[in-house]
């Protein structure tokens, strides 16, 4: 397989050229990378501490913050003190973006493959298992294996004409990438895998239940069993596979998944864990939506047009009824300016919504939140509450991680200490 080109996309047309029928583009050439995968497998699990340039997925534990660098692996801080958080160790993983973490473990996609790893000493993570070739069979070329492109801005002239130039136009693909139905890049700048084992993030890719690992790509669903032996594959991988484009969110609560695509949230039991079935499928309008399911409601945040790539044209805050997983009714829509990630703290829904700040709503009526404080200084693009620390909030934003203290009052968010990147 030679060099390939990945995701061609028209950035500007500039101008028409003194020749009839051609044009001047721009777009992005992507360049495949390969390497030696058994050499990569073998790397150290533990390097030194590093700065954070590129976060992606933040994980909050009890006495610890893991920060993933996209395509890197997961910065380990030590968060005993949230007055002086302290960075202690750097998790090599290549290629990753997304984790889950359960039981102080780190489940983990690494290119080809699942990792599962040990971090119940945060100055030391150990190998616990892994599962090869999850997601689809190796691609080669001589002898060294595809792990990823390089992109460049290419500016050209195009036949009006040409297949080429109409795809280019198209925003289409011209060829696909391996890991495009894999993992996509997550449509959060940064955003939390969860808190604990008491609150998992709104806008994960990849998550556990039931003695499974579940991980979304674009549109399939790959499943990994756990248990004593390691992890295993199911199926080869891929369980489930075609259910639509634009899969961005998975949030697993009691029997079931709850998936947000850019124009649905989709609902799969899995009394057989093994074998998800869907169950319902609530169409919306074309939005990147992250949603957070709670005792016989759901919550889902649509935001498009100047706050991301995703399409569309609605903002807003949905409220579906989920007492009949087989017939959700939307209960109501809040119009937002541009919202996030959320979380729920007792009776409370947070909603980030980026650049214009930090929204409260009562939910004491689940079905009907009214909202009662608009935070404009804090620029949240995902918040949740501490596990274990009472009134403590952590949100994730442009310039980094923040760590707040809800006074008694229950008025105002302190600052208590941030992570800047």
């Amino acid at each position: 397989m030679k060099n390939l080109l990945l995701g061609l996309i028209a950035i500007s047309i500039i101008s028409c050229t003194k020749d009839y029928g051609k044009v001047e583009v721009t777009y992005q050439e992507a360049t495949a990378i390969y390497g030696d995968i058994e050499s990569i497998r073998a790397e150290p699990l533990n390097e030194s501490v590093r700065s954070i340039t590129n976060p992606g997925k933040i994980y909050l534990g009890n006495d610890v913050i893991l920060i993933g660098e996209e395509q890197e692996g997961i910065h380990v801080i030590d968060n005993s003190d949230p007055l002086h958080p302290e960075a202690v160790n750097f998790i090599n993983i290549p290629g990753n973006r997304e984790f889950f973490v359960k039981d102080n473990k780190i489940y983990a996609e690494t290119y080809y493959d699942v990792v599962k790893i040990d971090i119940s000493d945060i100055h030391l993570a150990v190998l616990d298992s892994r599962a090869e070739f999850v997601f689809q069979d190796i691609w080669k070329h001589d002898g060294q294996t595809l792990i990823g492109f390089s992109y460049k801005e290419v500016t050209t002239e195009l036949d009006q004409d040409d297949d080429f130039y109409q795809l280019v136009l198209a925003e289409n693909e011209i060829y696909l990438d391996f890991a495009k139905n894999i993992i996509p890049k997550s449509a959060l700048p940064s955003s939390f895998a969860g808190s604990g084992d008491k609150v998992s993030g709104t806008a994960n890719r990849v998550t556990y239940a039931k003695g499974y690992v579940y991980i979304i790509g674009n549109n399939s669903m790959y499943i990994v069993a756990d248990d004593d032996q390691g992890l295993t594959t199911i199926n080869g991988g891929s369980a489930l596979s075609n259910l639509g484009e634009g899969m961005e969110t998975i949030f697993p609560y009691e029997d079931n998944l709850y998936i947000g695509s850019r124009s649905a949230v989709n609902i799969f039991n899995i009394s057989d864990p093994r074998h998800p079935e869907e169950a319902y499928e609530f169409d919306h309008a074309s939005a990147c939506d992250p949603v957070l399911p709670s005792d016989d409601v759901a919550y889902v945040t649509l935001r498009t047009a100047d706050f991301s790539s995703c399409p569309g044209n609605t903002n807003s805050l949905l409220v579906l009824d989920t007492r009949n997983i087989h017939n959700i009714k939307q209960e109501g829509e809040i119009a937002m300016s541009s919202p996030y990630g959320m979380t729920i703290k007792g009776s409370e829904l947070y909603v980030g919504e980026g650049d214009n700040g930090l929204k409260i709503f009562d939910i004491s009526n689940k079905y009907k939140p009214e909202l009662t404080k608009t935070i404009s200084n804090i620029k949240a693009y995902d918040v949740i509450p501490h596990p274990t620390i009472a009134n403590l909030i952590l949100t994730t934003g442009p310039e980094g991680i923040s760590q707040y203290m809800l006074n008694e009052s229950g008025e105002s968010l302190i600052l208590q200490s941030s992570i800047s990147y």
